[in-house]
């Protein structure tokens, strides 16, 4: 997703999640939020679509969705234009609930698939690190020829063959 989409994404996502005074209500918004858009799910392309006029779209909605608050800013979502934002706002406001709930997400990319041994390692070792609960996403990264990428939040490592002959190479360039 291109770095402006996603901010405008987490703009409306932090909005949404404004709305609710605590951890359960931003729950029951969030569920509400996913339910609304599964049933949408078949239409999504024409509510997305730039060139159909509001007003039939918002109508669609108001008919098709019970009053909540899901609706409406599914409904604000179409009058701004940025009903094509939906299912990426879905996933900051599931990042936001996990920040309300303490628990923090990590990105680990590897060279190898990782064995869940080695997993449950990793996130003990990040957990007692941070000193919170951690979500951990795995990926695979060929490319790295060997060693991690650790992403949470703004902190990023990278321990990797790859990075490591980058060093190298710019040591013998200098």
């Amino acid at each position: 997703m291109k770095t402006g989409t996603l901010i405008l994404a987490q703009r409306y996502a932090k909005a949404f999640d404004r709305i609710a005074k605590n951890t359960d209500e931003a729950a029951r918004n969030l569920a509400s939020f996913e339910e609304s858009l599964k049933s949408l799910q078949g239409i999504s392309a024409y509510l997305a679509n730039p060139t159909i006029n509001s007003k039939v779209k918002e109508n669609l909605i108001e008919k098709s969705l019970q009053n909540n608050i899901a609706k409406v800013f599914l409904i604000v979502l179409i009058k701004e234009k940025r009903f094509n934002l939906a299912e990426e706002i879905l996933k900051e406001l599931n990042i936001l609930l996990d920040e309300r709930r303490g628990i923090k997400r990590a990105q680990i990319i590897s060279a190898a698939t990782l064995d869940n041994a080695t997993k449950t390692q990793i996130q003990t070792a990040l957990e007692n690190y941070f000193k919170t609960k951690l979500t951990l996403g795995f990926a695979e990264d060929k490319s790295l020829i060997s060693g991690l990428k650790i992403k949470v939040g703004d902190f990023y490592i990278e321990d990797s063959s790859r990075s490591r002959l980058r060093e190298l190479e710019n040591i013998l360039t200098e």
